[in-house]
């Protein structure tokens, strides 16, 4: 599995995320996770741990399917205030990178 890392300046909540993301695919909500059930795959979505303390700044996106997890960060992860990190180098405020995925849909971020 993959990980990508969103960085906000305030606390993020998985519960204001999980209708935006219900609206699109099936969630199911468990032990502090959130599992979003995409066609042929899944995506985990929760707060990192820091010595025994979850930090509410920050979550990951645990994924196999780069396109799907694409999709959650279009609707999760359109905004200035986040930083949005694909664990392949690219960083870039929320918005930014939504308009990189918008912008070339087919972007091949591993490479």
């Amino acid at each position: 599995m993959e990980t990508v890392t969103i960085t906000s300046t305030r606390a993020i909540s998985l519960d204001d995320m999980k209708p935006l993301i219900d609206r699109h695919w099936p969630t199911k909500a468990r032990h502090e996770r959130l599992a979003v059930e995409g066609p042929t795959s899944r995506v985990y979505i929760y707060h990192p741990r820091l010595q025994g303390q979850v930090d509410a700044r920050r979550i990951y996106l645990d994924y196999h399917s780069v396109d799907l997890v694409k999709k959650i960060i279009e609707l999760v992860g359109d905004d200035p205030d986040l930083l949005i990190e694909n664990d392949f180098g690219t960083i870039l405020p929320g918005d930014r990178f939504v308009a990189k995925l918008r912008s070339d849909p087919e972007w091949q971020w591993r490479v």
